[in-house]
């Protein structure tokens, strides 16, 4: 996704068009709106139209510039963000020091929230402040001479975050700007912005996203069936980050239930196939290739198959939904049963922790991939045998 293509907001957006067009553009800004609206996105589209603009339109120069903006190396776009310390950045953390993980979070979707962010950066408990150390080089970043002649921008994502020190540092700025700077700043409660800041802002207010725009940019986003997009957007009312999380949950879910029907299918089949064994390592070298998070949400997902086949076959839950590719709770279950569910559970959780622990993921698969094969052929009680 392209941070500065947001989703919906068409009325808006023709309105910073012409706010830039007709060169009636002010030194500061608040967007205001809820989580999921698109602020960020909005905030990069109005600077892609300020340079389109004021670089005469249709011009190499303008897709140069814009082609900058949108892959965020424009030398002359900031960002200021929340921060703190983490196992890395042990000493005043400021925004310079997260860059790399913002542009990231960006590229990955411009609509996330406060607790995305401070996973992302992993700061645990703590929550990320914007401190008068930031508010001092956001100063010397906008008193500079703009790179390529141009506007300078500074966009501050929630701007709430400011502590008192830093509010003040950065009322001084904003009451005589530097020229051709442009200040965003974006926040969910502007009642946590200092009034004299908020003062001197031209507000911006940012409607919940139609449902049928949330639907086309789900479509867009994820390989999800029409009436599957429409169902979602009408639930999430107005916040896209909402709507896309269900949706990227629900092809994580078909992903894992796909790859966990290939991995007991070949742990089975091992033991009266050679051929099985080289598809096995196939299959942990594939695993490896995934992102630790997807590899770990893969285990996840594991045990909770695990747990259901456990309690389809006492009889504790009937419900045999399928996985696609013919898999079967009813075929599954009896494998599964109280002489080998313990060892199962305590092996997948024992990948789980050591693929956290940035262990070799596929030395991590392939060791739980042949115990696996092991514990499934393990006989159940006499009893429990059908």
């Amino acid at each position: 996704m392209i941070p500065s293509n947001p989703v919906g907001q068409k009325q808006l957006l023709q309105h910073l068009n012409g706010v830039a067009k007709n060169n009636r553009i002010a030194n500061t800004y608040m967007l205001v709106g809820p989580e999921g609206v698109g602020k960020i996105s909005i905030a990069l589209a109005f600077i892609s139209c300020i340079v389109r603009h004021s670089l005469g339109g249709d011009s190499e120069a303008v897709r140069v510039a814009t082609n900058k903006i949108d892959s965020l190396s424009h030398p002359d776009l900031h960002f200021s963000f929340p921060v703190n310390t983490n196992d890395k950045i042990k000493k005043d953390p400021v925004s310079k020091d997260y860059l790399e993980s913002w542009r990231e979070m960006l590229f990955n979707s411009a609509y996330f929230n406060l607790d995305d962010w401070y996973k992302k950066i992993r700061i645990g408990n703590k929550q990320g402040i914007i401190s008068a150390k930031e508010a001092e080089n956001i100063s010397k970043k906008m008193s500079l001479k703009s790179y390529e002649g141009g506007y300078k921008f500074m966009v501050i994502w929630m701007a709430e975050k400011m502590n008192p020190s830093a509010s003040n540092k950065l009322l001084k700025l904003l009451e005589e700007p530097p020229k051709k700077t442009i200040f965003l700043l974006l926040c969910e409660n502007e009642a946590g912005v200092l009034g004299t800041i908020r003062s001197r802002c031209q507000k911006i207010e940012l409607s919940p996203i139609a449902s049928e725009d949330i639907a086309l940019g789900l479509k867009a986003a994820f390989e999800i069936e029409n009436s599957f997009a429409e169902e979602i957007s009408l639930k999430a009312k107005g916040n896209y980050r909402e709507a896309a999380q269900v949706a990227e949950n629900q092809q994580i879910t078909e992903e894992n239930n796909e790859d966990f029907v290939n991995w007991v299918r070949l742990a089975f089949r091992v033991k009266t196939s050679k051929q099985a064994i080289g598809e096995l390592i196939s299959f942990s070298e594939n695993m490896a290739k995934k992102s630790r998070e997807d590899q770990k949400a893969f285990l996840k997902s594991s045990l909770s198959v695990f747990r259901k086949g456990l309690l389809f076959n006492y009889v504790a839950d009937r419900d045999d939904s399928g996985f696609g590719n013919g898999f079967s709770f009813e075929k599954f279950a009896p494998f599964v049963h109280e002489n080998n569910i313990i060892e199962i559970y305590d092996e997948v959780q024992s990948a789980y922790e050591n693929i956290e622990r940035n262990g070799n993921s596929k030395i991590v698969f392939l060791d739980t991939s042949i115990k696996l094969t092991r514990l499934l052929h393990t006989k159940p009680s006499d009893a429990n045998e059908n």
